[in-house]
């Protein structure tokens, strides 16, 4: 097996010269998930290299099936993450859309492009990260797109906060973005979660697997379907539902009562976003399943009633970064994204968990 290392990336400045990046590697203590920062493979190590399945038995002639093979190793892996920092950290201090779609894919992209408009339109401004410790893993694969996930803590947030990202590579040779970012308060050190371990260089899990609690295809629209119909969903007891999920579906119960007594007609629900699930297996059989879920409502002015404002307690006025304007007179529909990071057990053995996530809005239209 390969060895198992923690690792602090910081910036710091030398006394002649610009900051640079440094690596601290800590060796004394295994995580309780593994990192992909790992010694670089060995012959018969974690099954990544040898003989692969089947390959005894193919046609005489032919050229053996290649065997998985981590997404990066440890050399590769280092250069990926100083990379992903330094340019994640200029394109949100310039609130570059542009720019962003060489350092992120997927929701992650959509999400942060959102993010710029509603930061540049009232006048907000992002907090450089500085991140401490890593875990991670480098899942195994014979082609592409691959991807691997680091959980990198943010000393830069206060408080603290944990980013759960997962990095894909579409072809090779191409660079490697961030395609989900959920994030957590808590822990902040240590495992990724309570009794979830991740080998160094796991499995992928398929989307249809169905030896898990729920398979990873279904976990954002089954949690999608709770938030809608609370008790009534065949799903509720599938989730230990988190409290930021009983919160939206409050909200979701809220507006519709909001819109109604405004004299406004439509409908408000959540479902599963589009944005393609990545999962890996844990070492309990589970899986880590990154996912997200969408809110969209779509609603039109039916009578005498008053415009619609939209406003958020931290970021201001979410309307006019999408439409120019402050309040919407006859039609208004938003789309909100909120990725997840979930634990999921194998079957009959516990209830989902979701471990982080992140909301933003990422559409907005009406008149």
């Amino acid at each position: 097996m390969t060895a198992t290392i923690f690792a602090a990336l910081s910036l710091v400045s030398g006394p002649e010269g610009p900051p640079r990046w440094e690596f601290v590697l800590l060796s004394h203590a295994r995580p309780a998930l593994a990192l992909a920062l790992a010694a670089s493979m060995t012959t018969g190590g974690c099954g990544i290299v040898g003989k692969a399945k089947g390959e005894a038995d193919a046609p005489a002639g032919s050229a053996p099936p290649p065997a998985p093979a981590p997404a990066l190793t440890e050399d590769q892996v280092r250069p990926v993450l100083v990379r992903y920092t330094a340019r994640s950290n200029r394109v949100h201090k310039l609130l570059d859309a542009k720019g962003a779609a060489g350092v992120y894919a997927g929701s992650s992209l959509q999400v942060e492009t959102a993010k710029y408009r509603i930061f540049k339109a009232n006048r907000l401004r992002f907090k450089p990260a500085r991140y401490g410790q890593i875990l991670g893993a480098s899942p195994k694969f014979t082609g592409h797109p691959k991807w691997f996930f680091a959980v990198m803590t943010d000393n830069g947030a206060n408080p603290p906060v944990r980013d759960h990202i997962v990095f894909v590579q579409d072809q090779a040779g191409g660079p490697w973005r961030a395609a989900y970012a959920p994030l957590s308060t808590k822990p902040v050190k240590g495992a990724i979660a309570p009794g979830v371990d991740v080998a160094d260089y796991p499995d992928v899990v398929p989307g249809s697997d169905a030896s898990l609690a729920l398979a990873p295809d279904q976990v954002a629209p089954a949690l999608a379907d709770a938030i809608n119909r609370g008790s009534r969903s065949g799903y509720i007891r599938s989730f230990t539902v988190p409290a930021w999920a009983k919160q939206k579906r409050g909200s979701l119960l809220q507006d519709r009562r909001t819109f109604r007594a405004q004299r406004w007609v439509g409908k408000a629900s959540y479902s599963g976003s589009r944005a393609p699930a990545y999962a890996v297996r844990t070492t309990s059989g589970g899986a880590l399943v990154w996912s997200a879920i969408e809110l969209t409502e779509s609603f039109r002015r039916a009578g005498g009633g008053a415009g619609i404002n939209w406003r958020h307690k931290d970021w201001g006025d979410l309307l006019r970064p999408f439409t120019g304007r402050s309040s919407m007179k006859r039609s208004i529909t938003t789309v909100e994204r909120i990725e997840m990071l979930s634990y999921v057990p194998p079957k009959g053995r516990g209830t989902i968990r979701v471990i982080a996530f992140r909301w933003a809005p990422i559409r907005v239209t009406g008149s």
